[in-house]
């Protein structure tokens, strides 16, 4: 009995000391995630802010005035990313609603900042092909086209089918394949595209939420690009004035900047062979694991 006892605790102390280090090593890459998520959500709210200050506004004023509600964009941010692992945790796809309703007031709270806009001046959500602008002060609603979408439903949906039930349960168009999903960046069994998520049928239903919580942290990585859009505020409000055409499309369309620049983001920080940041960012959130490189 005493041996028996001996070689078990053997056997199970280096799985116990691999699960500590793996724990150790995940908590270590998540405090980084959320120091990175509220420090860029601030520099983006505090840049924006300066360049869309009123005139005889001071840079730095507008700038820490921007900043510290980026941040706390970005702390709303670092809440709804990690509430993907809700997913994978209770095997739910319904539970991708609430992970992305915290990670958008998060963006709300962002690109208010960056727009020079009050806290909750407008509170927006992107719903499959539309993003919806709500104004608390006003009780307006409005509905526009979301471009980026398009681009999402043309990589991802190409070949496949589109699920209703799992679209409806999970707020997220899922496309399903025989094939791989392929697009400029990756090709692989599963992929997030801004408002899309391609799924093969063959996946195996032990790891399917984890690796569906893990495309919808993508979803929420293309929503978090929202505050770059601050950019075009003043450049929008010039052609309107010169434009009706422009005008009247406005109305119905919302020119955004989501999909470009998170697709230039993540070629900068590398393929998924090298480290990238948003592979690793995704897969901690969504499955509480450190990202590990394939290349080591």
């Amino acid at each position: 009995m005493v041996i028996r006892l001996v070689l078990l605790i053997f056997l199970l102390v280096p799985t116990a000391r691999q699960s500590l280090a793996q724990d150790r090593d995940f908590r270590r890459q998540r405090t980084q995630l959320a120091v990175v998520n509220v420090g860029l959500s601030g520099l983006v709210g505090g840049l924006g802010s300066a360049i869309n200050k009123p005139k005889g506004d001071r840079f730095w004023k507008a700038f820490g005035r921007g900043f510290y509600r980026g941040a706390i964009g970005g702390l709303a941010h670092h809440t709804g990313m990690s509430m993907t692992h809700l997913i994978a945790k209770h095997e739910t796809l319904a539970l991708a609603w609430p992970a992305r309703l915290v990670n958008s007031f998060g963006a709300s709270i962002v690109q208010n900042a960056a727009e020079g806009r009050t806290f909750f001046e407008r509170l927006h959500f992107n719903l499959y092909i539309t993003r919806l602008d709500y104004y608390p002060g006003d009780r307006r609603l409005t509905a526009k086209l979301f471009t980026s979408s398009i681009y999402g439903m043309a990589v991802v949906g190409r070949g496949a089918q589109l699920n209703i039930r799992k679209s409806l349960a999970s707020g997220i168009f899922v496309w399903e394949s025989n094939n791989n999903f392929s697009n400029a960046i990756a090709d692989s069994f599963a992929t997030g595209q801004v408002s899309s998520i391609g799924m093969r049928l063959d996946i195996p239903e032990d790891s399917y939420y984890d690796i569906f919580a893990h495309e919808a942290a993508h979803i929420l990585q293309y929503d978090r690009k929202v505050g770059g859009n601050a950019l075009l505020r003043h450049p929008s409000e010039r052609l309107m004035e010169r434009s009706r055409f422009y005008q009247g499309l406005s109305r119905f369309v919302y020119f955004d900047l989501n999909g470009p620049l998170f697709w230039v983001a993540y070629r900068m920080v590398g393929d998924e062979h090298s480290c990238n940041y948003f592979e690793q960012e995704a897969e901690n959130y969504s499955n509480r694991v450190a990202y590990r490189c394939i290349n080591k």
